[in-house]
């Protein structure tokens, strides 16, 4: 059996990024479970597992996903697929993971986790070695994208989306009310600046911003509050494959594996 196996390895947030190290963790025979929130609020939702949470099943790069409950994992030995659980820490803390990868990406966390697991590694802004993670991981695009930190912590939060296309604010919707949502479009369709692509309550429009492809959209199945980030228009258009990971999203997942491995070299 491939040693690999003897880590359990709890990814938490089946997001893009959560997703990407996921796919880097996965393809190189590590044992590993997801968890995810009831209903999931990643956009990017042709690249992650969480719609797995909702639908019961899902892949990304050809990788299946399975909702399963966490009372099952203690016997479950099928690596063919990766389970993917509600995200409840007190139930999963049962199976002793080895090792935790906190990709939720929340940017503020009142919890130490270092006594969780024997590696923590989390994911961006909040995070720090020393108040609650073991290594943190730069998620700020730039020459440190992806770097591992051992002693400090991440950039702090911009609250400005990285840049593409020469767009920033602009390419990303967020709700301006509460209610029920709709969409108009789906995943890869063209739309030009103010087409309407959605609406909320039936009532209140949701305008695209700028001309591009349509790269992430909400789950119409949220309940939607103001301030939510709802959907993201690439300005790139044609030329972007939108069932891809991303270059960031995919650094970011690599990051992970290179933390993994150091560890588990240090551990022989």
């Amino acid at each position: 059996m491939n040693n690999n196996f003897s880590h359990l390895i709890w990814i938490r947030g089946a997001g893009e990024i959560g997703s990407a190290v996921a796919v880097s963790l996965y393809s190189s025979g590590f044992n590993l479970i997801l968890s995810e929130i009831d209903p999931p609020l990643a956009i990017r939702r042709s690249v992650t597992f969480s719609d797995a949470i909702l639908d019961g099943s899902t892949n990304v790069k050809g990788i299946p996903a399975n909702r399963m409950n966490v009372s099952d994992i203690h016997n479950f030995h099928d690596k063919s697929f990766i389970p993917i659980v509600h995200d409840n820490p007190e139930k999963i803390r049962f199976l002793n993971p080895k090792i935790i990868i906190d990709a939720r990406m929340i940017k503020s966390y009142t919890t130490d986790y270092r006594d969780w697991a024997n590696l923590v590694i989390g994911y961006g802004p909040g995070f720090s070695t020393v108040k609650n993670c073991h290594v943190a991981i730069e998620t700020a695009r730039g020459h440190n994208l992806g770097n591992l930190i051992y002693d400090g912590e991440p950039s702090k939060d911009t609250g400005v989306p990285g840049q593409l296309g020469g767009e920033s604010k602009k390419r990303v919707l967020y709700s301006s009310y509460e209610g029920k949502l709709s969409w108009n479009c789906s995943f890869g369709d063209i739309v030009n600046e103010g087409e309407q692509i959605g609406n909320i309550h039936d009532s209140y429009p949701i305008l695209a911003p700028l001309k591009g492809i349509v790269r992430g959209l909400i789950n119409p199945r949220v309940h939607l509050k103001p301030g939510l980030k709802i959907a993201d228009i690439d300005p790139r258009g044609e030329g972007i494959d939108f069932y891809e990971l991303s270059d960031k999203a995919r650094s970011l997942g690599r990051a992970s594996l290179e933390a993994v491995l150091f560890y588990l070299k240090n551990q022989t």
